[in-house]
């Protein structure tokens, strides 16, 4: 393979992960990369735009602390390791795939498949990422996420990695005799290991938070009409514009520009296309997507019916490709129809109460965080009843632990740790 083909692949794959670093953002975050990529390629012009009709002052959803983007940081690490080329490249590569809470949302072989390399160099490559700062960086679930954050701190001969390692989904479950029981524990020694495990950050990105930062929640796709047909815009269109340089492009035309010059810009333009295709098909995925959502939930949002039952890999069926595909691109993206702003995943039904499973985790957690005492599972599914939502406590439970909320005991105790303090 000659160099040219070589330059091409490693191109292609770049590519590629722009694209699904491109669906998974949201409306803000594609301006930013919007801009940045504009700053980098003069073929690219990059304008802000502020409709009266929608401006940040009106439709902000909710204010978020607002982290830095640590990417950079994380391949300067990266760059100060001894790694092989092949390995640091592939490392890079994956950083860019680390979502804004740290978490990585990829399997190994997803992306071995996506830029094109063997399983083992992909491994070695997240073996890398996860030694890097702040610790738990690159995990893909949140389990592992302690589990890198206490091997960090030479944790592993501790009662509280057995617990995350040996029985995490147990101590989720509330099932804490079981572990007492089999690993031999003293209520003291449990109640030590937990106060432990909550002083770890099951967020790791949010360590580069800065406080004092605040950024908008702003609708990615706006609802115009549903009758008679539906229609629908997305917020980036009402907030900046990207296209092609025409004065590059004629200057590139021009019979007074070098060789080198010419071939510099034949690159950069090439670059740019391919750059506004894909912001194009993103665009246009989402939109197939969310207009099938929108008019199959059309009653609902009527105000005429309850949600229609429906999944991410109902979707994922409906328009051939694999659910986590769907999962990515409408994570963290909110809809505006009417007055009010939600997330796209409310539109989601999994069949419990005629409510979605996401408006039922909600209520859950308002419930929770409503509450003066650390209600059990059982409490909760009573609370529940009198919103009329009718599920069971194990569903609770199940609810729960999607969203990743410590079970009563746990909370309760660390509360209390919370008040000693």
């Amino acid at each position: 393979m000659n160099e040219q083909n070589i330059k091409h692949g490693v191109y292609q794959i770049q590519v590629n992960i722009l694209y699904q670093k491109l669906l998974q953002c949201s409306a803000l975050e594609l301006m930013q990369i919007c801009e940045n990529s504009a700053e980098e390629n003069p073929m690219l012009e990059f304008e802000k735009i502020y409709s009266d009709d929608y401006s940040f002052s009106n439709y902000v959803y909710e204010k978020i602390p607002a982290r830095q983007l640590f990417n950079e940081d994380l391949k300067r690490q990266l760059a100060y390791m001894n790694l092989e080329p092949s390995i640091s490249e592939i490392a890079m590569m994956i950083v860019d795939l680390i979502d804004r809470d740290g978490f990585l949302r990829f399997s190994v072989d997803e992306i071995a498949g996506m830029i094109k390399r063997d399983v083992s160099l992909v491994k070695k490559a997240l073996t890398a990422i996860h030694s890097l700062e702040p610790p738990g960086i690159g995990a893909r679930d949140y389990f592992e996420c302690l589990i890198l954050q206490m091997k960090a701190k030479h944790m592993e001969n501790s009662i509280a990695f057995k617990i995350i390692s040996e029985h995490g989904n147990e101590l989720l479950a509330g099932k804490f005799s079981h572990i007492k029981k089999q690993l031999d524990l003293t209520d003291y020694e449990f109640s030590s290991a937990i106060e432990e495990i909550s002083k770890l950050n099951p967020f790791p990105a949010r360590a580069c938070v800065e406080p004092d930062e605040i950024i908008p929640r702003f609708p990615d796709i706006i609802i115009k009409c549903l009758e008679p047909d539906i229609k629908i815009e997305f917020g980036e269109e009402k907030i900046f514009k990207i296209y092609l340089n025409e004065k590059y492009i004629n200057f590139l035309k021009s019979s007074s520009i070098s060789t080198s010059e010419k071939h510099f810009l034949s690159e950069k333009l090439n670059q740019a296309r391919s750059f506004l295709a894909h912001v194009e098909n993103r665009k246009n995925f989402l939109e197939k997507i969310i207009k099938y959502l929108v008019g199959y939930q059309k009653h609902y949002l009527l105000g005429k019916g309850a949600l229609n039952p429906i999944t991410e890999k109902d979707l994922a069926e409906k328009f051939t490709c694999s659910p986590s595909l769907i999962s990515r691109s409408i994570a963290g993206k909110y809809i505006n129809w009417g007055s009010g702003i939600f997330r796209v995943k409310k539109l989601f039904s999994y069949s419990y109460c005629e409510k979605s499973q996401d408006f039922i985790i909600d209520a859950i957690e308002d419930i929770i965080k409503n509450s003066d005492t650390s209600l059990s599972d059982r409490k909760i599914s009573e609370e529940l009843k009198k919103r009329g939502i009718s599920i069971a406590p194990r569903t609770v439970n199940k609810y729960r632990r999607k969203r990743e909320i410590f079970n009563s005991y746990i909370r309760r105790s660390m509360n209390l740790l919370e008040n000693k303090q």
